[in-house]
């Protein structure tokens, strides 16, 4: 296969943090357009009740697969999932990922450093396994999911949006890498989404206005779309590509000075 060549039908898709939010919305997608899949999260009722949903109105199989991703012999499980050669997986949707919202010194080290351990360190395992197994076949997809705060610094959210630095810029160089084995990588940046995020991580919803929301639907639908065309990375809304732009052209002290007013202004 062609460096960066474009798929658009999936055989079988692997989806974490599938029981809510932008995974959910992925795994409920892909169902539409006949794609088979393994649902991934720590939610096993909810699991259940999504695959039942999606197998009986639209006729795909769907395995459940219960994992703490922050927990590594759960996090192995998944792993070796991907690299299965039985009912194989051709799109990772690297999609599980949470954060905390609060100054870096009063938040719990152990909750902070399970952030790192979900938010990098099994995205970078599972890209690996998913990787190693799709190169192989010279065919298959993954979606690395990150976001906007990954653009620049984010005070009160700090390591949140470090994370996601580390999750775009390590995914724009599995694009390079992979692309002529085969295989797509595509980081996936959405800016404020409508899902429990916010809520698990205990930050405000009010301070925006509605206008720069977007649904999980939009955001899971076009990163599909970027997949399929091939994007390394894919920035939903144009807000958010104006907000990447400034962001790219702007003096790093001035950058600063800004996302210090905002984290203000939005009372975190």
């Amino acid at each position: 296969m062609a460096r960066g060549a474009a798929i658009d039908r999936w055989n079988r898709a692997l989806v974490t943090g599938a029981s809510s939010g932008i995974g959910e919305a992925f795994a409920r997608l892909l169902a539409a357009q006949s794609t088979d899949l393994v649902v991934v999260a720590r939610d096993e009722a909810r699991l259940a009740t999504l695959a039942a949903e999606l197998e009986q109105g639209h006729g795909v199989a769907v395995e459940v697969l219960v994992a703490d991703l922050a927990d590594r012999s759960t996090l192995r499980t998944v792993a070796d999932r991907l690299q299965s050669t039985t009912s194989p997986i051709d799109l990772l949707i690297n999609n599980a990922g949470f954060g905390f919202s609060g100054d870096f010194i009063d938040l719990d080290p152990d909750l902070e450093t399970s952030v790192v351990d979900v938010n990098v360190s099994a995205m970078h395992r599972l890209a690996h396994a998913a990787g190693t197994a799709m190169s192989a076949r010279q065919r298959g997809g993954i979606i690395n999911v990150s976001s906007v705060a990954g653009f620049g610094p984010s005070p009160k959210a700090a390591t949140y949006a470090a994370t996601k630095a580390f999750v775009t810029s390590f995914s724009e160089a599995l694009h390079m890498e992979l692309g002529p084995l085969g295989v797509v990588v595509t980081c996936l940046c959405p800016g404020l989404t409508r899902t429990e995020f916010q809520q698990r991580a205990n930050a405000s919803t009010d301070a925006a206005p509605a206008t720069l929301w977007q649904s999980a639907d939009t955001v899971a639908e076009v990163g599909l779309r970027g997949l399929a065309a091939g994007k390394a990375v894919v920035v939903p809304g144009a807000h958010n590509k104006v907000f990447r732009v400034a962001l790219k052209v702007s003096p790093s002290g001035l950058v600063r000075r800004a996302a210090d007013a905002m984290a203000r202004a939005n009372g975190r």
